[in-house]
């Protein structure tokens, strides 16, 4: 029975990874200039999707219209919006 230390054990996976040749990527050998342009379009309109997403995540922190505030206000037992913007500023 081999009594391996585990430090010994994981030199040796270490040293046969190191041994082991990378693997060669395959690139085409001519690439055409259109090719490169319907990739950067392709490329443009996933990242402007990404962008559009962020921006109607952000929609529904806005206050909306007028009136939809003076609607929400006057629910919930509030003044109505005219009234809200008719007082004055506080005192600071």
């Amino acid at each position: 029975m081999s009594s391996e230390s585990y430090a010994e054990s994981l030199e040796g996976v270490l040293k046969a990874a190191r041994d082991i040749e990378p693997a060669k990527r395959e690139e085409p050998e001519e690439t055409n200039s259109r090719e490169h342009l319907l990739r950067a379009a392709a490329l443009v309109a996933v990242l402007s999707m990404i962008e559009a997403v962020d921006n109607r995540a952000s929609l529904g922190r806005q206050m909306g219209s007028a009136w939809s505030q003076d609607h929400r206000r006057t629910r919930m037992g509030g003044s109505n919006l005219m009234e809200e913007r008719q007082k004055r500023a506080t005192w600071r």
